[in-house]
């Protein structure tokens, strides 16, 4: 398969500027040239983009695909057929992948797993997916799912409470081939019900040191979701590779955390949607739909000075938008995060990088994903508009136009499919047509 690609931009997901008139060289699954329209010669087909810019296939490092913003998804372990929750993964993950999302790094739940295998195997077209399988919880913790009294019919292979404990579980997902470690150094902002203290510790300093320690012998890197002060300190002199959420962010946290290069997972678009969309949930009456909403305008102008104290250390900040992980955060949706890390403080650029190139750092394929250059991975999508300018044309979805993923169009629109251009190479494997 060879073909180039003719756009009237480019967004090469490193460089502080859109470059002009460019046509993209795609041999196989990498890019085999990034040129000017007179450098080209050759035989090549051409497929003539029009007005769309290319720009890298974009990267959400914290999403969770087994559920998709229900409001009673922790109640699903318990009421799923077989297979339900698997099925319900691979539809959120397409979701991302036509909004123009063509890798995942999934922090929370085993189908992740099970998703990125079948895709590995040719079974199932996904978005690449980076999986941490069951996050390591403290007994009554964040990510501990059995808390139905009566319904003691599920396991809690993440559940750990000592140093030791979580050895053994950090291994046991080492053995099921996660990509990733991901444990819970606090509380949820909202899970501690009518508790005072959102974000509370929840695992000792260490007992996150072991997960660290086990994964850096396996070559594997430590995500934490990390909201309060004190677990998110514990969490950086741990030693883990990525704060997750980090709403409650301290000045000198933040230098520390610039100096020993850990990244902030700020998932700014969790706050947004609960003050927008506000909240629902299984017996929650009005009144507390309504201090829950509240409480979310608290935190979110907090997180913003998060922000603020992560950008002034130099801190390297990449973008995840935790869909699926709270009440109407919908799959397909994940760009929402990009307009709000800019409207929190970043640019547009910023915010690009943060979703391309600083991404595959954090995942550890900054050398074949996340640019646009020669001898890195095909992942190409095609804007209508200018994300450099306003970020949110790439907020719903919609201004994505086509979706290439490893040198196969995955997703083109209705003109695309009819420009000259189009070979039954690029266009035979498209499963989608962009209305």
């Amino acid at each position: 398969m060879e073909y180039g690609l003719k756009v009237k931009g480019l967004i090469d997901g490193v460089s502080d500027e859109l470059r002009g008139e460019r046509i993209l060289g795609i041999r196989d699954n990498e890019i085999a040239f990034v040129a000017r329209p007179g450098e080209v010669s050759g035989e090549m087909p051409i497929l003539d983009a029009g007005n769309l810019i290319a720009m890298p296939g974009l990267i959400d490092c914290h999403v969770h695909i087994r559920t998709n913003g229900e409001t009673d998804r922790r109640l699903q372990p318990l009421t799923d057929l077989p297979g339900e929750s698997t099925l319900r993964a691979v539809n959120n993950a397409q979701a991302d992948l036509r909004s123009g999302y063509t890798t995942l790094r999934d922090c929370g739940g085993m189908e992740a797993l099970a998703v990125r295998n079948s895709a590995s195997r040719g079974e199932t077209l996904v978005p690449r997916i980076l999986a941490a399988g069951d996050g390591i919880s403290a007994t009554a913790g964040h990510m501990d799912q059995d808390r139905y009294v009566g319904a003691r019919v599920l396991s809690n292979p993440g559940v750990a409470d000592s140093p030791d404990e979580v050895r053994r579980v950090a291994r046991n997902l080492l053995k099921l081939g996660v990509d990733l470690i991901k444990t819970n150094a606090t509380g949820g902002t909202f899970g501690n019900g009518h508790r005072p203290n959102p974000g509370a510790q929840q695992s000792t300093e260490d007992e996150l040191r072991a997960a660290v320690e086990v994964a850096r012998m396996a070559g594997k890197r430590v995500a934490s979701h990390a909201m309060g002060e004190a677990g998110i300190r514990a969490a950086v002199n741990a030693g883990v590779d990525s704060i997750e959420h980090g709403f409650w962010l301290t000045e000198d946290v933040a230098h520390q955390m610039a100096e020993q290069g850990t990244f902030f997972v700020p998932t700014m678009a969790t706050l947004y949607r609960n003050t927008t969309r506000g909240f629902d949930g299984p017996g929650m009456t009005e009144e507390w739909k309504e201090h829950l909403r509240q409480r979310a305008i608290r935190v979110r102008a907090r997180l913003f000075e998060s922000l603020r104290f992560a950008i002034d250390a130099g801190v390297k900040i990449v973008a995840g938008s935790d869909m699926g992980g709270g009440p109407f955060l919908y799959h397909g949706e994940c760009a929402t995060e990009l307009s709000q890390l800019v409207e929190a403080g970043l640019t547009e650029m910023e915010a690009i990088k943060a979703a391309t190139s600083l991404a595959a750092e954090l995942v550890d394929r900054d050398d074949v994903l996340g640019r646009l250059q020669e001898g890195y991975w095909a992942d190409v999508i095609l804007v209508d508009g200018d994300p450099s300018k306003d970020i949110s044309v790439l907020q719903d979805g919609k201004s994505v136009r086509g979706v290439i993923l490893g040198g196969a169009a995955v997703s083109l629109s209705r003109e695309l499919l009819q420009a000259e251009g189009v070979v039954e190479s690029i266009w035979g494997r498209v499963p989608w047509v962009a209305d």
